[in-house]
């Protein structure tokens, strides 16, 4: 009976509540780095952040040609001696129709011997959403949530990409303990646990 009571008095509690925003969304991690690194066998790694599709409809917090050239340079790790790689935002568009916002992502990273490209990856991701609210704040949290779930997407892609058409560049990722040297002072000391 009680939460019958409380299942009847919600919908009350929100028109009571009728012209508020709702709460801020939680504040999101500032950049990819934290993602596994795509260390490729070159010495330097150019971005190029101007894409050719890059119209943005206002509002717009996260700048989707800011968020895709960000993730080339978190994520692609230059870790050779020679030669050199180029990462280009090809498409960064946030578009708004009425209610609807629609995201399209696209990024190529190029291996380069001297101008000459000897391998590429591609990788896109779209998202869009619809009902996006009225109020400026909502329609730029509605903006902000659907780039970050594109750059989610276009992640997942770019990495799948990378592994699949640049695995000849591609040296370990695998991460490794530093090992200090046993008779360091500042090294870590292997101890035995007392069994028992």
């Amino acid at each position: 009976m009680i939460g019958r009571r409380l299942a009847l008095g919600a919908p009350l509690l929100l028109l009571a509540c009728g012209g508020r925003e709702p709460p801020p969304a939680a504040p999101r991690i500032q950049g990819y780095a934290w993602l596994t690194p795509l260390r490729l066998n070159v010495a330097d790694l150019e971005v190029i952040e101007r894409p050719v599709d890059g119209r943005v409809d206002p509002p717009a917090p996260l700048v989707p040609s800011a968020e895709v050239a960000r993730m080339g340079r978190d994520r692609l790790i230059p870790s050779g001696t020679t030669g050199r790689a180029r990462f280009v935002v090809e498409a960064a568009t946030l578009t708004r129709s009425g209610d609807a916002i629609a995201v399209l992502l696209r990024a190529r990273v190029e291996v380069l011997d001297n101008d000459r490209r000897v391998a590429f990856a591609v990788a896109e991701a779209r998202r869009s959403l619809t009902g996006t609210a009225d109020s400026g704040s909502a329609r730029a949290r509605a903006a902000e949530e659907v780039v970050a779930r594109a750059m989610d997407d276009l992640n997942v892609e770019f990495e799948l990409q990378v592994r699949r058409n640049l695995r000849d560049w591609l040296l370990d990722t695998t991460p490794t303990a530093p090992v200090a040297p046993v008779d360091s002072p500042d090294g870590i000391q292997r101890q035995d646990l007392p069994r028992g």
